[in-house]
């Protein structure tokens, strides 16, 4: 079981690494296109009629990939106000265990319909010639990896859960 845990750790670091590499690389080359754009609107030298094809597709897959990245540590916006009311209470153990089903629950239906989306373009962009589903692919991508963190995060809860009646067993 050591080798299991070994890989899934290297595993684990290698996605969080390549996910932020992905959403900080999108976002630095949307600054550069964008910041060009502007500066092409004052001082007319080139054409940047290419540019809204890959704003489009570096905004998507930042989007996506820094959702996934910040799924992954827990870190996306979530209102706490009823998890801190509840904690260390059993509404509060329940609260979270139904929200983790939920989330897993849409998670999958994004990453389903987006692959169906994804398998059903078939079109090319119309300046750079690419294809479309390049632009979509960052859904179920992120949808499974989303899932997978999810699944983590539930069988650590019950893991938890486990460890805690032991406890209170001796």
């Amino acid at each position: 079981m050591n080798w299991i845990t070994n890989f899934l750790v290297k595993l684990d670091r290698l996605l969080n690494h390549t996910m932020r590499w992905i959403a900080l690389t999108c976002f630095i080359a949307l600054l550069l296109i964008l910041s060009g754009v502007v500066f092409v609107r004052f001082v007319p030298v080139a054409s940047f009629g290419w540019s809204d094809e890959i704003v489009e597709w570096a905004f998507a897959w930042m989007v996506f990939m820094g959702a996934a990245a910040l799924w992954r540590d827990n870190e996306h916006f979530r209102v706490k106000w009823l998890e801190n009311q509840l904690k260390d209470k059993t509404a509060g153990k329940a609260l979270g265990l139904i929200v983790e089903i939920l989330s897993i629950f849409f998670i999958m239906t994004m990453a389903y319909y987006g692959l169906k989306l994804t398998m059903r373009a078939h079109d090319r962009s119309p300046i750079l010639e690419l294809p479309r589903h390049l632009w979509y692919l960052c859904i179920p991508v992120a949808g499974g990896i989303m899932t997978g963190y999810s699944i983590r995060n539930l069988v650590g809860y019950f893991n938890r859960e486990k460890a805690d009646l032991s406890s209170s067993d001796t």
